[in-house]
């Protein structure tokens, strides 16, 4: 896609984004409280930090994201969305979960940080898996902790008192505590968003209306976001795409895309 597709004078953005504080926060803690619950393999149960130099990551994972938190397993992690630079403070950005072996790959997951921490402390199943109700999502709640008390090598009893330290803990540091229905949260907030997307695109997130003012960026950032969900390998339609976001002072997204697509 050239230049003169895009209909428009191409405007240079460069945002510099910093380490939002609450994940700081949670990241220095652990450190200092992991020595408490050693039968949990981290206090928080993923693996977080963000590296904003780091560029490669899975093919589905929107450059207009950056990855903080990883569960260790089938790839899934979480990232902070920036909306190709519409939000400016990561603290305040959504969160996406992407799982590059599922269908659906990319999921808006939490309207921010905080909200996230409190999801997955207090309701990981309901990040981790799509329910069509709260009642689905409490029966998943059961058999998995059926399957964990049923476990020979799993011991459920200290995993459970561990566990409740560090929710004791967050609740008093970080004034995280459950989100009620989560299920219900996790619909709510999808369909704020969809009454926000000017143009639809494969893998759920759109492209937001406030985001633009110049006809055809639309149409040009939803096609990333479709070559992305469906791993395109066309080198020169990707590199086209790359360019532009050059122009557009999407150095980070653009360099991204490259990584993400065509190692």
């Amino acid at each position: 896609m050239g230049e003169n597709n895009l209909n428009c004078e191409v405007s240079v953005m460069i945002i510099e984004y910093r380490i939002p504080t609450l994940l700081q926060q949670i990241m220095r803690w652990e450190r200092e409280f992991s020595r408490e619950v050693e039968y949990l393999e981290t206090p928080t149960g993923l693996f977080l930090g963000i590296d904003f130099n780091e560029k490669e990551g899975y093919f589905c994972t929107p450059v207009d994201s950056f990855p903080f938190a990883r569960t260790g397993g089938d790839g899934i992690h979480y990232a902070l969305l920036t909306d190709f630079g519409l939000v400016k403070d990561l603290d305040e950005a959504p969160v996406i979960r992407v799982s590059p072996m599922d269908s659906d790959r990319v999921r808006l997951v939490a309207r921010n940080l905080h909200d996230f921490f409190s999801l997955h402390l207090f309701d990981e199943l309901a990040l981790l898996n799509e329910y069509p109700s709260e009642e689905a999502y409490l029966e998943s709640v059961r058999k998995e902790e059926a399957r964990d008390l049923n476990s020979e090598w799993f011991d459920h009893d200290r995993w459970k008192r561990e566990k409740q330290k560090v929710l004791n803990e967050v609740q008093e540091r970080f004034n995280l505590t459950p989100i009620p229905n989560p299920v219900q949260y996790l619909q709510e907030i999808r369909f704020e968003r969809s009454l926000q997307i000017t143009t639809l695109t494969e893998d759920s997130l759109g492209i937001l209306a406030p985001l633009l003012g110049a006809q055809g960026k639309e149409t040009f950032l939803a096609s990333i976001r479709n070559l992305q969900h469906t791993s395109s390998s066309n080198r020169v339609i990707i590199e086209r795409h790359a360019n532009e976001l050059l122009k557009m002072g999407m150095t980070h997204e653009a360099e991204s895309l490259l990584a993400r697509l065509l190692r």
